[in-house]
């Protein structure tokens, strides 16, 4: 139990979230960073980085043509993913507004926790 406890302290999980400047989106974002993305044939419909050795980003996005067809699994969505390392945090923050997140030790869920000095 103890080795949890320090394993759970060297790992914080959370959520996200994160709000784009009034004249930025998401899909001019994709368009800007991601070789062959076209919003016409694509819907962003997540974002994963990764900072480590490098910086990764992975964008999935729906193949809105894929949908229409009846070459995909049923019950899930057909979606590509793009991949890269060459975008820093300069090229990010311009698209920006805002973004939150709260990270937690996992120990606790975030729900049930009360601040008592308000």
């Amino acid at each position: 139990m103890e080795k949890d406890i320090l394993q759970a302290a060297k790992v914080l999980k959370g959520r996200i979230s994160l709000k784009f400047k009034p004249e930025k989106n998401l899909d001019e974002f994709c368009e800007s960073n991601f070789e062959h993305y076209d919003k016409e044939r694509f819907e962003a419909i997540a974002v994963r980085l990764f900072y480590g050795d490098e910086i990764i980003v992975t964008l999935y996005a729906l193949d809105k043509a894929r949908q229409q067809g009846e070459v995909y699994y049923c019950g899930k969505l057909p979606v590509k993913k793009f991949k890269t390392t060459t975008i820093s945090l300069a090229q990010v923050l311009p698209f920006i507004e805002e973004f939150n997140f709260t990270l937690t030790s996992g120990r606790y869920p975030l729900d049930e926790i009360e601040v008592i000095n308000k």
